[in-house]
């Protein structure tokens, strides 16, 4: 099924409710490099909600992209997934020093903050710092039925789990440089800790939530689920201009913000959703400041996810946020040319469109960079450079 290649490390899968995504990398010489890419978009109902409905249909299309990627080849079984975000729940959490074994401590204060049943559920953790008197732990926690699921069903697709992992963890190893270097202070073995970094809120708008997730002190403090979607923008387009879904989707992202296109209908509609999502972001930065404020103020957010790439979306949210917000470079730890990967990256829009005066917009298209939609399977790949190999 796979041809022999150069790159040992597990590939980065990313099985979403609206399509697959492949990545696998390989390290040359310090360098980290891309060998195989692939996007496949999936049929709709095959996942919903992050829970598997055609088991056969999704298997069939997991083995497409693993033996035709769109660029190199695939040269492992080995592969990590995440698991469905809206399914899964990580927190920082404070475990004070007692005579108890810390195993025990940390389960009796994971039953205090997730909002799962224990016995239906996996757990994890890591102690992010410890101090004289309690421990900074990392815990992470889905639902035994949900992991199963996506075992089995990796397992009937002949391929070979190394981790499950919890979709935040692989965006901020894939979007923060802070990432990198934690790996750099373990293989090199620096004797002090990296430096903190910046405190971070990092925005992925996807196709049936919002998930906005802080990070601070090389950790991942907590997430904060948002009940706005890229799906949801697109159907209202869709309903008041009366296009096809493929064509609503084309029309949010050329107009986007813009006053002057399509009369200003999508502008309407998206600030009102707009207007929603930087409502929950205050909520969501308050509530840090009031549990987090000790770690100072955030200082950048990073927006990402397929709803990121709308017109003029960082610029606004910049303004009614007094933070600096941009879109995340999904390739800041790699060392490969953007250009390279052009035709996968780079996706063309064009909508035929008339402007005020009734006549054709000759602006109705342009080309975009939708290479950070591939954040999660790239954090995923980076996994086994940057945890495993250690």
């Amino acid at each position: 099924m796979f041809l022999a290649n150069n790159s040992t490390y597990p590939v980065g899968l990313d099985i979403s409710d609206l399509s697959i995504k492949l990545v696998q990398l390989n390290k040359v010489r310090d360098k980290i490099k891309i060998q195989a890419l692939s996007r496949l978009t999936l049929a709709e109902g095959i996942i919903t909600n992050g829970e598997i409905k055609n088991k056969p249909e999704l298997i069939k299309a997991i083995q497409k992209i693993m033996s035709s990627p769109d660029y190199g080849k695939v040269s492992s079984e080995e592969v990590i997934a995440c698991l469905p975000e809206s399914k899964t729940f990580v927190k920082l959490i404070e475990v004070q020093k007692s005579p108890n074994t810390l195993a025990d401590v940390i389960g009796a204060e994971i039953e205090k903050h997730v909002p799962l049943v224990m016995n239906d559920s996996y757990f994890d953790w890591q102690i992010i710092e410890e101090l004289p008197d309690k421990y900074f732990v990392l815990i992470g926690a889905a639902p035994k039925e949900i992991v199963n699921q996506y075992t089995e069903l990796l397992d009937k697709a002949r391929l070979t789990p190394v981790a499950l992992e919890i979709e935040p963890i692989a965006f901020c190893r894939c979007l923060l440089k802070e990432e990198a270097i934690k790996d750099q202070k373990v293989n090199f073995g620096l004797k002090t800790n990296p430096p903190a970094g910046l405190n971070y809120g990092i925005i992925d708008i996807g196709a049936n939530h919002t998930c906005m997730i802080f990070y601070s002190g090389n950790t991942i403090l907590f997430t904060v689920s948002m009940p706005i979607s890229g799906e949801e923008i697109t159907l209202k387009i869709s309903q008041a201009l009366n296009l096809t879904k493929e064509q609503a989707e084309k029309a949010k992202i050329i107009c986007g913000l813009e006053k002057i296109k399509a009369n200003g209908i999508i502008k309407d509609i998206l600030a009102d959703t707009t207007k929603n999502l930087i409502t929950k972001i205050k909520e969501a930065i308050a509530f840090y400041e009031n549990y987090f404020g000790q770690r100072g103020p955030l200082n950048q957010i990073l927006l990402c996810g397929g709803g990121a790439n709308i017109a003029d979306l960082p610029k606004l949210m910049t303004e009614e946020l007094k933070l600096d917000v941009k879109l995340a470079d999904a390739l800041i730890n790699l060392d490969d040319s953007r250009e390279k990967f052009g035709q996968i990256f780079r996706k063309k829009y064009s909508l035929d469109a008339k402007n005020s005066h009734g006549e054709k917009d000759k602006k109705s298209g342009f080309e975009q960079d939708t290479s950070v939609t591939f954040a999660t399977a790239f954090g995923l790949a980076l996994r086994g450079i940057f945890v495993d190999e250690l």
